[in-house]
């Protein structure tokens, strides 16, 4: 006798499993997060670390990681270098933010930096861990008050004339919003802090901004820095 055919309904295919590297300086906090994210089947916490430094030296070592989820206000090493470094290393690993902070500067350095999420700490487990698979798949996750924050930034500086900055004014401005200071900016370009001071002055007038998060948004924004 032949065989039937199998007529039994497939089972739904699972989501891929998401490798997670939790990197968050409060202990409590730390263990809290991985408790409920291991409550998720398809989400994997593969490493706990306290530290920026930690964190690289795991990534150095070969760990499977596809999200690693960072506070930015971390001892030694910022989160935000973290990101920097992470993202020019390993550019597949998505850099996501779990943090605190909801001012214009962090939030315009994590993602200059290479973030591609941003959520702040009152976030709900469900909430993070949709963020998670969000991010994995090409999104940009952000907590509603992010969201908000950098779309008003967006709208404060619509497209206008192009400002007329000089080559060395573009140089400037990128060594800024990588996060340069300016001692750093003029040991990088040869020239004197107060040279860089002038720059950057030049820089806001044309831009017409007043913080290095509005430069950073309208450098971004233009073209000017990737």
């Amino acid at each position: 006798m032949e065989n039937e055919p199998n007529t039994q309904p497939r089972e739904p295919e699972l989501t891929a499993t998401r490798r997670v590297l939790l990197v968050e300086d409060d202990e409590r906090l730390r263990s809290r997060l991985a408790a409920v994210l291991r409550r998720r089947p398809h989400l994997r916490v593969v490493g706990e670390v306290d530290g920026a430094e930690e964190a690289l030296a795991l990534l150095r070592q070969g760990l499977d990681v596809d999200v690693v989820l960072v506070d930015l206000r971390l001892p030694g090493m910022p989160g935000q270098q973290l990101i920097s470094i992470a993202k020019a290393t390993w550019p597949r690993i998505e850099l996501m933010v779990l943090t605190g902070f909801a001012d214009d500067d962090s939030i315009y350095e994590a993602l200059r930096a290479g973030a591609t999420g941003y959520l702040l700490k009152d976030a709900g487990p469900a909430e993070i861990a949709s963020a998670i698979d969000e991010v994995c798949d090409g999104g940009a996750p952000m907590s509603p008050e992010i969201a908000r924050r950098v779309l008003a930034g967006f709208h404060a500086h619509r497209e206008g004339p192009e400002p007329d900055l000089t080559p060395r004014e573009r140089q400037v401005l990128d060594l800024l919003t990588r996060g340069a200071s300016y001692p750093q900016i003029g040991q990088g370009l040869g020239i004197s802090t107060s040279t860089v001071q002038s720059h950057i002055r030049s820089i806001y007038r044309k831009l017409q901004v007043s913080t290095k998060s509005e430069a950073t948004l309208v450098a971004i924004r233009r073209g000017y820095v990737r």
